[in-house]
């Protein structure tokens, strides 16, 4: 497990080792975030190729916004650098996590997010292949 983890954070300063050697620094406040389709929710490319399924991402929710229960069909792993944020997973159990954390959520798994605050929650996220969610059809009512 200790050499996963260790090969994910190598990757992950391999890549921002890339990315800015030609001397430039980027700001998450300078990032282009775009919406991510839920209100208070945003996304950016940090760098990477999103068509080719190697894109590192950043993920911001504003305090007090959820996620609801979803699913991606590609493992990821993702670390907190700002925030507070809580993971639920599939029955419940609720692990807030600030700094000192970081996790890998694997295809298929339900979970759901929230930013507890008082700050806004950035993750910084890497898919195993192309970013996806998807949220299970709630259970029909009978008529």
């Amino acid at each position: 497990m200790l050499k996963r983890i260790t090969a994910a954070l190598a990757l992950t300063a391999l890549a921002t080792f890339a990315q800015a050697q030609d001397g430039h620094v980027f700001k998450l406040d300078q990032v282009a975030w775009q919406p991510a389709g839920l209100k208070g929710a945003e996304m950016a490319v940090l760098w990477g190729d999103e068509a080719k399924g190697t894109a590192v991402w950043a993920f911001r929710l504003q305090p007090g916004v959820a996620i609801p229960p979803h699913l991606h069909t590609k493992d990821y792993w993702g670390f907190a650098i700002q925030g507070q944020w809580a993971h639920i997973d599939e029955h419940g159990h609720t692990v807030v996590t600030g700094q000192d954390a970081y996790v890998r959520i694997r295809a298929n798994e339900l979970h759901a997010d929230r930013c507890v605050g008082p700050q806004a929650c950035i993750n910084i996220i890497q898919f195993g292949g192309a970013r996806d969610i998807v949220f299970p059809e709630a259970p029909k009512k009978a008529p």
